[in-house]
């Protein structure tokens, strides 16, 4: 090899630079940002050794190798600049469709701990209905409806009317989640998300269930 290809003090010329400048990396606390700036830094390196090794040979003296070394580091950094601010581009959005899905499951959750709790309440009202179901048809209902009639039957007809109005929300939420579903279907925490779901359209069921206690009142009530 030739004896003026990478003097010594070119190399460690070289070499203090990059270590300086890798050090610099650590300082900086934004993972995009430092990700770019090693993308540079490594593209300096590079380049400056195959620009030192050029000079060197072009030059045959210390020299054309720091010479040579100043060039490919500033092609070398341009270069490796694109490559880092790709590589942050696609950091960035990894961690952009992480962000959205873990703000989906959040907001999944809040919404089956607010369905759960509806059921919860609508079970005690339901049964608190059939209770009253069972005191009118124990009275004498031969003079017409009595008051308490009347009452449990508009009572009953408006918390139908209002199930109606939420399970059509809560299909329409769950149908919601189902395209996101799809189109995260490759990601890792897709199944999380699809038990989420799950739990959601339970709680819906739930609900049908309970409207379905609501409307046997009325149908009681209706036979003589």
């Amino acid at each position: 090899m030739n004896s003026y290809f990478l003097p010594r003090r070119v190399r460690a010329a070289v070499t203090s630079t990059l270590l300086v400048a890798f050090a610099s990396c650590t300082n900086i606390k934004n993972d995009s940002d430092r990700t770019r700036t090693e993308g540079a830094v490594t593209g300096a390196a590079a380049g400056a050794a195959v620009g030192a090794g050029v000079g060197a040979l072009a030059k045959k003296n210390a020299n054309g190798a720091l010479a040579g070394a100043a060039v490919g580091a500033a092609v070398g950094t341009v270069a490796g600049a694109a490559v880092g601010d790709a590589q942050a581009k696609k950091k960035e959005g990894y961690a952009q469709k992480e962000s959205a899905l873990d703000s989906q499951l959040a907001g999944l959750n809040n919404q089956i701990e607010g369905r759960r709790a509806y059921n919860a309440k609508l079970r005690e009202l339901v049964s608190a209905k059939e209770q009253q179901l069972a005191a009118v048809l124990a009275a004498d209902r031969s003079a017409g409806p009595t008051v308490q009639e009347f009452d449990l039957r508009t009572s009953v007809s408006s918390k139908i009317a209002e199930t109606d109005r939420a399970e059509r929300s809560w299909q329409e939420t769950i149908n919601a989640h189902k395209a996101v579903l799809k189109g995260a279907s490759a990601d890792a925490r897709g199944p999380e998300l699809e038990a989420e779901i799950n739990r959601l359209a339970e709680e819906r069921a739930e609900l049908l269930r309970q409207r379905a206690r609501l409307v046997s009142i009325t149908e009681k009530l209706d036979k003589k």
